[in-house]
């Protein structure tokens, strides 16, 4: 099978992060947190 470079690198990045500890149920949590909680207004 073949697999384009950029995509092999989100595959591996994926794993990467999922095999950290709290990684996966922190990311599901943030998931449920709506934008206008996260984002932050930067002065240029």
């Amino acid at each position: 099978m073949l697999i384009a470079e950029d995509d092999w690198h989100s595959i591996q990045e994926t794993l990467h992060l999922l095999s950290i500890p709290g990684m996966r149920e922190s990311i599901i949590e943030s998931l449920k947190t709506p934008i206008e909680e996260c984002a932050e207004e930067l002065d240029w």
